[in-house]
């Protein structure tokens, strides 16, 4: 019996977890869509991305201010060997007395002793003096033969490796302006994360009013098919009864299948509107259910002042225009420096084979060096200069842009205050000519039933009812889409942005 009521309680709680899902739809509001698309959206997350790639890019240019280590190795083999006398030589034979014992090295002085000289030079009997050759010089009395033939290298096969490390001392501030490049680059970086924070909002909130529009629509093409199909089975008693003609209730009939025509027409704008949602907020569900009651008729609501405390040098864009001034600058640093020598400081430790520093023995032997590099240009026909000027066009440019972004952004707050005053203007005409066409349709009903009017003149209300009530759905959706453009253009969305 208790395993009995243990399987009962398991098929139950099974039951109810697979039963919640298709019972609790998750109704989203502007809100959570907004929150969604900040979190999911494509868009953001590759400007994240490209974020993250400037801040690499930076720590990256930082390292320019330390020493580079470098191994290099290589291998030669050479085909034929080398010879390094083209004929032989003949090396003058000196006493050892003549070698001075703390240098190692010949004393020219010890020739004055005449027993050295002697023993040394070849002496002219005549003169008593040493004998000169054609080039002056005295002629000795042994020499030492090396045969140019036996002056040679066979080892054909040559291995070289060193271990370098580079310290630049001075590149004429371009390290220093590099970096800074890099910090803007990172800026604009973050900043056009925020610019396309806003931008999804703006969009997020379109595509939201825009699929609300066409819920409101879809219950207005239903409230209008309903309205003519009670409105055809009038008339088919009436026709029954012989009160009207088969003509009229044709008439009839043919609004009733365009009403329906309007429906399916709604429906499907609607679930493209859907699409369109849910790719922007990111998510995979394009059955996305919004709030039936999310357009606020309250009028006065839309009164109230966008008071914006960001000036515009805060707008995402200017902030982008002047770390791009920022860069042009340094850019003509750069340039300039060109003008100025770099100093480098280079050091290491190399190994060779064969070995020179030991007979050339076919074995590794390494010393290690020490220097310093200096490199400037000296001439280079201009291109410097030219290069120089180029840059500070490209500033002057850049500048121009930013004080025309100035006057954009200005003139674009006009003219969204303008578009939004005159959405909140549209929407009090609409509600009327809303109210006035409902009050129109009931009037050519009753004077139908009586028979005081003709059934066109129904028909016609009735159309006037169905677009002045879609003229007022727009009314009202207009108001939300323009103060989304206008808190994007004041700065007030930047409220709403994370980073």
């Amino acid at each position: 019996m208790n395993s009995e009521k243990i399987l009962l309680i398991c098929f139950l709680t099974v039951f109810s977890l697979l039963a919640v899902p298709i019972s609790a739809q998750q109704v989203l509001t502007l809100e959570e869509c907004r929150k969604m698309a900040l979190e999911q959206n494509k868009k953001i997350r590759m400007a994240k991305e490209d974020a993250q790639m400037a801040c690499l890019t930076k720590k990256a240019a930082a390292t320019k201010y330390l020493p580079s280590i470098s191994l290099n190795g290589g291998y030669l083999r050479t085909n034929k060997t080398l010879k390094p006398l083209g004929n032989d030589l003949f090396l003058p034979v000196v006493p050892f007395n003549a070698i001075d014992p703390q240098t190692g090295e010949f004393n020219p002085a010890s020739l004055q002793d005449p027993a050295t000289a002697l023993n040394t030079l070849v002496i002219n009997p005549q003169t008593g003096q040493p004998l000169l050759d054609a080039s002056g010089n005295p002629v000795f009395k042994n020499y030492a033969l090396l045969p140019s033939d036996k002056l040679v290298f066979g080892n054909k096969n040559s291995y070289y490796t060193r271990l370098s490390v580079n310290q630049p001392l001075f590149t004429g501030f371009k390290i220093t302006e590099a970096n800074k490049i890099a910090q803007h680059a990172e800026n604009i970086a973050k900043e056009n994360v925020v610019l396309t924070q806003a931008e999804v909002l703006v969009k997020t909130d379109e595509a939201y009013w825009r699929t609300i529009s066409l819920q409101e629509k879809v219950r207005l093409a239903n409230s209008y098919e309903i309205l003519l199909n009670q409105l055809v089975a009038d008339l088919e008693n009436m026709y029954t009864e012989g009160i009207i003609t088969r003509n009229d209730l044709l008439k009839a009939q043919v609004s009733q299948n365009e009403a329906k025509l309007k429906v399916m027409k709604a429906e499907n704008g609607l679930a493209l509107s859907k699409m369109a949602l849910a790719q922007i907020i990111g998510t995979e569900d394009e059955d996305i259910t919004l709030s039936e009651k999310a357009i606020d008729k309250d009028l006065s609501v839309a009164y109230s002042t966008i008071t914006s405390e960001n000036p515009i040098d805060k707008r995402a864009e200017i902030i982008m225009l002047k770390e791009k001034l920022a860069i042009t600058e340094s850019g003509k640093n750069i340039e300039r420096s060109k003008f100025m020598p770099d100093i480098l400081l280079t050091g290491g430790y190399g190994w060779m084979n064969p070995n020179p520093y030991n007979g050339l023995k076919k074995e590794f032997g390494g010393d290690w060096s020490i220097g310093v590099v200096v490199s400037m240009p000296i001439f280079t026909w201009g291109e410097r200069k030219h290069n120089l000027n180029t840059a500070h066009i490209k500033k002057r440019k850049v500048q121009l842009e930013l004080d025309e972004a100035r006057e954009m952004i200005d003139l674009q707050i006009r003219q969204n205050r303008y578009k939004y005053n005159e959405s909140i203007r549209k929407a009090e005409l609409t509600q009327l000519s809303k109210a006035q066409a409902e009050e129109n349709m009931k009037i050519a009903k009753e004077n139908l039933l009586e028979g005081r009017t003709r059934l066109t003149e129904l028909l016609e209300a009735q159309v006037q009812w169905e677009n002045a009530s879609s003229e007022y759905i727009d009314a009202l959706i207009e108001i939300k889409t323009t103060r989304s453009e206008l808190e994007k253009s004041t700065g007030e969305i930047y409220k709403y942005v994370g980073n």
